[in-house]
């Protein structure tokens, strides 16, 4: 009976582990928890808190360090890239805009590295989902 408990706990711990999800929030408090989670077929499902579940992103890194991901629709205006950095939590969202990408072709010297990049910071719910499986 003890084994098979131990073989069911090692099993269910397993698949927890394939499992990663990250939980992003942003310094400033008016603006809404992201959560984003990799899949095997190589996208990313991610989820606002207000508005729910987003279209899925591409995944173009994912390492042990590093998850960086992008918008897939190439027809709308604007495209987004989201690099988060696993060992730190800390996670840059890029997005560029008709208007910026205007700019930076422009070679616009007024044009601020913070109206382009918002800096986030994130937790992996992996390590949540372990420990309460055991």
């Amino acid at each position: 009976m003890r084994f098979l408990v131990i073989v069911f706990l090692s099993v269910v711990s397993m698949q927890t582990c394939a499992e990663e999800s990250w939980t992003c929030s942003h310094p400033d408090h008016e603006r809404e928890d992201l959560i984003f989670t990799p899949l095997s077929d190589g996208n990313v499902k991610w989820e606002h808190q207000k508005l729910g579940e987003l279209d899925k992103l591409r995944i173009v890194v994912n390492s042990d360090g590093m998850l960086t991901m992008a918008t897939q629709r190439l027809n709308v205006l604007y495209s987004r890239f989201f690099h988060l950095e696993k060992f730190s939590g800390r996670m840059g969202e890029t997005t560029f805009r008709a208007s910026i990408l205007r700019r930076l072709k422009e070679k616009d010297d007024t044009l601020k590295f913070d109206s382009v990049t918002t800096v986030w910071s994130c937790e992996s719910n992996q390590s949540n989902l372990i420990s309460e499986s055991k």
